[in-house]
C-alpha cells in the first residue's frame, strides 16, 4: 500500500501545475492559453473547466461577419473567445482563441497598450502594419519574426493628429517615422492561433 501511494506521489511530482489548475491563466505562445492546447476539442475545454463556463455561440467576425464559436467565463475577466477549426467545425476544434478578459498574462510579457518598439522586441525584429481606417485596419504582420502565426494583434494610433498617408489597404513597416509618430498601440482583443 505504502509502495503504491509513493508512486503516485512521485508521478504527481512530475506533472506541473499549470497543466491542472483551471486557475491558471498564463498564455504561452504556441503551446497554450491557460489549460487549453492545440487540438483541444468544445468537450476537451469542459471537461477542463466545466461545462457551465463555456457557452457555444457565434462569435463577430469582420464587416458584419460571425462565425461559430464558444465564450469561456463569458462576462468576467478571464473571459475568452474561441473560434473553431472551419476545417473540423463537427467536433468544434479550437482554431483560435481571442484574450478578451484582463486576467490573462503572456509569458512573454505581450499585453494590450503595448507600443511598436515594445512589439518589435518581443518579435525579434520589425514587422508590418495595415493602414488605418478600414476593417483590416491597424492589424500587424509579422513574418519572419516570433509571433509568425501565433497571434493576431491590432494597433490603433493615439496621437491627435494622424498622417492621411497612413490610412488605407497598404502595409506599413514599423520603423516608419509617420506611423511612431501616430504612437499606436494595441488595441485588444488579442488572438492567439492554436493550430
Amino acid at each position: 500500500m505504502n509502495r503504491i501511494f509513493f508512486c503516485l506521489l512521485l508521478a504527481a511530482s512530475f506533472l506541473r501545475a499549470d497543466e491542472f489548475d483551471p486557475a491558471d491563466s498564463t498564455i504561452v505562445l504556441g503551446q497554450r492559453v491557460g489549460l487549453i492546447k492545440p487540438g483541444m476539442t468544445s468537450t476537451d475545454i469542459e471537461r477542463a473547466y466545466g461545462k457551465k463556463n463555456l457557452k457555444i455561440t457565434e462569435l463577430p467576425g469582420p464587416e458584419g461577419s460571425t462565425y461559430p464559436g464558444a465564450r469561456l467565463f463569458d462576462g468576467t475577466d478571464r473571459e475568452l473567445e474561441i473560434a473553431w477549426d472551419a476545417e473540423n467545425e463537427t467536433n468544434k476544434v479550437v482554431a483560435h482563441i481571442n484574450v478578451v478578459g484582463k486576467a490573462w498574462k503572456f509569458e512573454n510579457g505581450l499585453k494590450l497598450g503595448m507600443s511598436l518598439e515594445d512589439v518589435e522586441k518581443i518579435n525579434g525584429k520589425t514587422f508590418m502594419v495595415n493602414g488605418f481606417g478600414w476593417d483590416y485596419g491597424g492589424y500587424a504582420n509579422f513574418e519572419g519574426g516570433k509571433l509568425e502565426a501565433k497571434v493576431g494583434i491590432r494597433f490603433d494610433t493615439t496621437a491627435a493628429k494622424v498622417s492621411d498617408s497612413l490610412s488605407g489597404d497598404k502595409q506599413i513597416p514599423s520603423t516608419d517615422k509617420k506611423l511612431r509618430a501616430a504612437k499606436p498601440v494595441i488595441n485588444g482583443p488579442i488572438s492567439v492561433f492554436m493550430r
